[in-house]
Order: structure tokens, then sequence, then C-alpha cells
């Protein structure tokens, strides 16, 4: 069974694919977090602050911004977009490759099982082939 990760450690594009998801991903992290910092710190509720409101806001965010647009600003920075593998990309399959980012360590398991399922797409993390999308780079560096 081949997996992703055997891809991963022998094909530099793929590696810098993955790298540009990360950087998004910190990218789009730090839109989210700032604001709502701010909001909770002006509030003077920065102690109280729930944690996993992060989670849903950078969930929101992100499948908004791919519903309108195909990637959020992160992805746009980084060239890259989300697609359908056929056809329209919906809004089911927008929730369904989104919704691991309301909780870090659900999300990093997601990238995980991607990786290590035998997959002929090995861009995808498991809840992309679930939704069956993928992250494409487009354009020119």
């Amino acid at each position: 069974m081949v997996t992703g990760f055997d891809y991963l450690a022998q094909d530099k594009a793929l590696q810098e694919h993955w790298v540009r998801r990360v950087v998004a991903l910190v990218i789009d992290s730090i839109i989210i977090f700032v604001p709502i910092s701010v909001l909770f710190q002006v509030l003077g509720m920065m102690w109280y602050y729930p944690w996993w409101w992060f989670g849903i806001f950078l969930f929101l965010y992100a499948a908004l911004f791919e519903s309108a647009i195909g990637g959020t600003v992160g992805k746009m920075l980084m060239k890259l977009k989300a697609v359908p593998i056929t056809g329209q990309m919906t809004t089911s399959q927008v929730l369904i490759r989104n919704v691991t980012k309301v909780f870090a360590p659900v999300l990093l398991l997601d990238w995980i099982i991607g990786m290590a399922i035998d997959t002929r797409d090995p861009r995808q993390k498991w809840t992309d082939t679930i939704a069956r999308t993928s992250v494409i780079k487009y354009g020119k560096d």
C-alpha cells in the first residue's frame, strides 16, 4: 500500500504544497485570533475567553471564503485553492472539508489520516477525501 507519506518523502513539489498549506493555515489563524483576542481584551473578558470560539470562527471564516471565492486569505497568499474533484464546489463539500478546523488536534489528525491512507491524491487531508475535494496550486510564483 502506497501512502501520502511515501510520496511526501520523495516529492519536492508535494513537500512545498504541504508547507504552503501550513503557512496558509497560520496566516488564517492570525487573521482570526488577533481580532477575537482584542475584542475579548477590550471587553475585559480575556481571562474568560473560551478558546474553542477561535476554532468556531476559523471554521466559519474558512467555509465562507471557500464558498465565495475558493479559498481563504491565507490560501490566496500562498496561491492555493480548494476545488472539487468533479463539478462545482457545494456547500456540503465546503463544510465537510473545514469541520476539523474547529479543534486543532482534530485538524492535525485529519492531515495525518489523509496522508496515511492509500490515496490517489497525496494533497488531500482525510476530510478532502470524504468531501471529494482537493487543494491545488495556481499561478506562477
